[in-house]
């Protein structure tokens, strides 16, 4: 018997011809059977070869793939943004590396889908941020799709303190209950602030410290926060974000003399009632040092005297004033000021 392919004659000193009809494997199973069973592995095979192939190192004969980040569904770049299950459209793929190309990838509804652990994937699982590798005839730039295979890329985690809410940096400035934002997150690494945009929509995960029921209407200005999602061109689609609500600042009461009022030294200058504005108080501390401390007060802020309800135009340089507030960016926001008549 001739061994396939070598040109020589087995070694068998008994050798009969095959019986196809009943033959059977080493082990009893019938060989059309074991034979079926080949054929369809290795289609199989084949197919999930082709789908997750890249460009270099595709198989002699299969259809060339391009691999990359989904950077726009549809024409819309918004992070998040996927296809529609069962419709036709297209996406862009940005290649990787240090010359990265843009391809458009057209689908079709004979195009199909593969995702690691997901049963039946549509277009519906291509959305910006992921990866993807396209398979199918390729023109120029344009792949005509015959095959997706999706991969959905680790998570990002990003922490630090709230500095705006959709560009607005605003004290106390906070998101809007189930709609889709942006914030800014800042902290510090290696001695430089590092400032991450996060992107947030309706179905991200809020937990706000200390509230039951949480969402983006939690996350305000001044919080901490952390938060956790893929990062899309540098912004963080967030599935889920920790918020931090800061203790409130320890009230600090300061008294002395008033040395300026809204700039002006000269004896005897007040301020103006019920108008924002501000003075210096100079006082001693413990140590013996002077410090000047600037308030800022505004048209609601409550004065007193004594014995009577006063107001900023009894804030005047030469006279003593007492003051309980919150400090801020140097400057003593004023919670309460207590006047006192200039001694003649």
């Amino acid at each position: 018997m001739a061994l396939p392919g070598s040109g020589r004659v087995a070694r068998n000193s008994r050798t009969t011809a095959p019986d196809h009809g009943r033959g059977t494997t080493k082990r009893g199973e019938p060989e059309m059977k074991h034979a079926r069973t080949f054929t369809r592995v290795t289609a199989l095979t084949v197919v999930a070869l082709g789908l997750t192939a890249g460009v270099a190192g595709a198989a002699k004969g299969s259809a060339p793939s391009v691999s990359g980040s989904v950077t726009a569904v549809n024409g819309d770049t918004t992070p998040g943004a996927c296809g529609t299950a069962g419709s036709t459209g297209d996406f862009t793929l940005t290649t990787n590396g240090a010359t990265p190309s843009v391809h458009t990838v057209d689908i079709t509804s004979a195009t199909s889908f593969v995702q690691k652990k997901v049963a039946a994937p549509t277009f519906a699982n291509v959305c910006v941020g992921y990866d993807a590798t396209a398979i199918g005839v390729q023109t120029g730039f344009v792949v005509a799709a015959s095959g997706v295979s999706i991969h959905v890329p680790k998570s990002t985690h990003v922490f630090g303190t709230v500095t705006d809410i959709g560009g607005v940096s605003t004290a106390g400035t906070c998101g809007t209950a189930q709609t889709s934002g942006t914030f800014s997150l800042s902290t510090l690494v290696s001695g430089s602030q590092v400032v991450t945009t996060v992107f947030v929509t309706p179905s991200t995960k809020f937990n706000v410290s200390h509230v039951g029921t949480s969402t983006f209407a939690g996350l305000c200005v001044g919080s901490y926060a952390q938060a956790e999602g893929l990062t899309v061109g540098g912004t963080v689609l967030a599935s889920s974000v920790q918020v931090k609500i800061p203790k409130p600042p320890t009230p600090v009461h300061v008294k002395g003399m008033v040395s300026s009022v809204n700039g002006t030294s000269t004896a005897g200058t007040c301020g103006t009632a019920a108008t924002a504005g501000s003075f210096v108080i100079t006082w001693t501390d413990r140590t013996s040092t002077v410090v000047n401390t600037t308030v800022v007060v505004t048209a609601a802020t409550p004065f007193a005297g004594k014995g009577s309800v006063t107001s900023f135009a009894d804030v005047c340089v030469g006279a003593k004033s007492s003051v309980v507030g919150n400090n801020s960016s140097g400057a003593l926001d004023a919670v309460s000021v207590a006047t006192y008549p200039v001694k003649v």
